[in-house]
């Protein structure tokens, strides 16, 4: 995995202060404070300080009281802790829902399509495609008949020739005033292909958001036809056209849609470093080698052990094997995995 994806201007942690919110944040710990008290402490301008306390509000740091006229006052550092936890066992919940139902789908299709049920036929409502070629003539050919929308799901942006071949097809659907949205991995914010892709979508105006993770390539044309490219490229891929398969790989699409982070500055902001810092926890709890959850994030063993020195920090321990058990005992992840 190449240093490209490792500018070492990125290693912030999730929930780090900014040095305003950090100002505001000590200045509220000494007691309730109105916003012109904060103004005049900080020497911030009350727009200023009215973001930092709208944010602060969000991460559960601050309170604003129901008094007249209005102040605010910290949460305790150790309360605040708590209320993050609780926020990373939520969301790791909806992670493991979503990606362990994804993930079943594609395990049923890729057995299917090792087995000789199909053989050289196709199920009903499915068609099977032999290989990388095939499959992506074929999906040219059905995004050639969309009407009014096309939805993707890329665990990874292409490279060379293949990802300039995607943006012209991208184009192409967008003169012709389709519904274009596309959903991405957090890590292709960091890749310098997936950045440059990223500029040129914006500028043809298509809409195009980040998760954690996107364990498959879907691509849904209209409401009327998915098609799945298997993980392998030697294993080609699957026409749906089964309402039922439809249906389910819509709702994933737009269940994750719902819950992913627009592309607003092309880095990585607060809530994405939270995110990929509690998918790498997730993935250190299965037992996998850091090279193996590096390959699967697609990020450096580097950017890895970053991570992994912030979850030390936040959780104020020295081991994987005090991280598991910390992670455990927080009810972030059941049990107490071995993380050696």
């Amino acid at each position: 995995m190449s240093d490209e994806h490792d500018p070492d201007d990125v290693a912030e942690t999730a929930c780090r202060f900014t040095d305003t919110e950090l100002a505001i944040y000590l200045f509220l710990l000494q007691g309730p404070a109105s916003l012109p008290d904060c103004c005049a402490a900080t020497g911030l301008e009350e727009g200023e300080v009215t973001r930092v306390l709208e944010s602060l509000s969000q991460s559960k740091l601050v309170q604003p009281l129901p008094i007249q006229p209005p102040r605010w006052r910290a949460v305790a550092p150790n309360l605040a802790f708590l209320n993050f936890l609780s926020k990373l066992r939520a969301e790791y919940a909806k992670l493991s829902r979503q990606t362990t139902s994804l993930n079943n789908v594609l395990n049923e299709l890729q057995s299917v399509m090792r087995s000789d049920v199909l053989g050289c036929h196709s199920a009903v409502g499915v068609e099977k495609l032999a290989d990388e070629a095939e499959t992506r003539t074929k999906l040219i050919e059905l995004l050639l008949t969309a009407q009014h929308s096309v939805r993707a799901m890329h665990p990874t942006v292409a490279w060379g020739d293949v990802l300039d071949m995607d943006f012209s097809v991208d184009r192409a659907l967008y003169d012709r005033g389709l519904d274009i949205r596309s959903i991405y991995p957090h890590t292709t914010r960091r890749q310098r292909e997936g950045l440059n892709y990223f500029r040129r979508l914006r500028e043809l105006g298509c809409q195009f958001r980040t998760t954690v993770s996107v364990p498959g390539r879907v691509i849904l044309i209209d409401d009327r036809i998915a098609v799945l490219l298997l993980r392998s490229r030697h294993d080609g891929g699957v026409v749906a056209r089964e309402p039922n398969i439809v249906g389910f790989f819509e709702q994933l699409f737009e269940d994750t849609w719902d819950r992913a982070l627009p592309v607003s500055e092309y880095d990585y902001d607060k809530d994405v470093r939270r995110e990929l810092e509690l998918l790498v926890l997730i993935e250190l709890s299965s037992g996998r080698s850091d090279e193996a959850i590096a390959r699967r994030l697609d990020i450096s063993t580097r950017t890895l052990r970053r991570y992994i020195t912030g979850l030390y920090e936040r959780f104020g321990v020295e081991t994987r094997f005090q991280l598991g058990v910390a992670a455990a005992r927080a009810g972030i992840l059941p049990g107490a995995p071995d993380l050696e």
